[in-house]
């Protein structure tokens, strides 16, 4: 029996890459025993680069083995890949990105894996080479997730799995506006399948994703999955009022024993700028989880495709 394979591939300025890596899963799933039928969808997030034109003649070389979608802007990630996953039709989708830094030769143990029954199969990074200062700031927020948001998240996170058809079902079905995807994977209860992998040095191209979408999808991870930073920011409130009623019995039980004198104007200031900082950053933390609620019912499409380029002998 011939299994279906889907392969989800994000694409954006990856011109330099895109042919090697789909030549190397290519290969892996075709050495893999059991037999397989390969399904690449390849997504282009509005690349200005030549991906589009490198991705139209990889589908023209091998027919029937490609799926190509052209975004009509960059949307992210997340949308590229939700696109890709409504376009799988795999007994199996496996999610992958497109700088090589994903060891192909780990698709053939996400593969066992499946065969073996488990739904979500994901190859957790046991270490990974992008930086000194990026890969502390990475593992201190998969942690902070870890922790206090996702505790089914792997150590290290991952972002390079395999899921089941059922899995994918439910993961394309009316998604909301920001999302963790890490976070939604594990919230239908599947059990993740932990395959250990190191992740390859990025030798070509590099990195499009700006601190600042790594800093945004961290906070989407807390926002949707964790309300810890509200819980802090009413146990503060309660400790600033218990402070600030003792302290104001304090200062009005000095000014009958000993009078009042004008002084004070430091500390004063001091307070002032602490309890209005903290307001702030309470404002802010409410802010972030209402901006989400106004997104959420707002129901923008998640992208616009332009082009829909299907294997042959598909309707897709």
């Amino acid at each position: 029996m011939t299994n279906k394979v889907s392969i989800v591939i994000p694409i954006y300025q990856n011109e330099a890459t895109i042919a090697q890596v789909c030549r190397e899963v290519s290969a892996v799933i075709g050495a893999h025993a059991g037999g397989w039928a390969p399904h690449f969808i390849l997504v282009n997030d509005g690349s200005t680069d030549r991906s589009w034109e490198i991705m139209q003649g990889l589908q023209r070389g091998r027919r029937g083995g490609f799926t190509l979608l052209n975004f009509n802007r960059n949307f992210g990630q997340m949308s590229a890949l939700l696109a890709g996953y409504s376009h799988a039709d795999g007994d199996c989708v496996i999610s992958m990105s497109a700088d090589l830094q994903d060891p192909p030769e780990v698709i053939s143990l996400l593969l066992s894996a499946w065969r073996q029954g488990h739904k979500l199969v994901v190859a957790n990074r046991q270490m990974r080479d992008d930086g000194l200062i990026s890969d502390a700031l990475s593992n201190i927020c998969w942690k902070l997730l870890r922790r206090f948001a996702v505790p089914g998240i792997p150590e290290g996170g991952f972002d390079f799995f395999l899921m089941d058809r059922e899995l994918r079902d439910h993961f394309v079905l009316d998604p909301e506006q920001h999302i963790f995807l890490q976070g939604r994977l594990l919230f239908y209860g599947y059990q993740p399948f932990c395959v250990p992998y190191e992740r390859r040095k990025r030798l070509l191209g590099r990195s499009q994703t700006s601190l600042g979408v790594r800093i945004k999808y961290f906070i989407d991870g807390f926002a949707a999955y964790s309300f810890l930073p509200l819980r802090i920011m009413s146990a503060v409130g309660i400790l600033l009022f218990i402070a600030a009623v003792l302290i104001s019995g304090l200062i009005a039980w000095y000014v009958m024993v000993h009078g009042s004198r004008v002084e004070g104007w430091a500390s004063l200031m001091v307070v002032i700028l602490f309890l209005n900082g903290m307001q702030m950053l309470a404002i802010g933390i409410i802010g972030e989880y209402l901006w989400r609620n106004i997104e959420e019912t707002r129901k923008r499409p998640h992208y616009v495709l332009r082009d829909v380029l299907p294997r042959s002998g598909s309707d897709a």
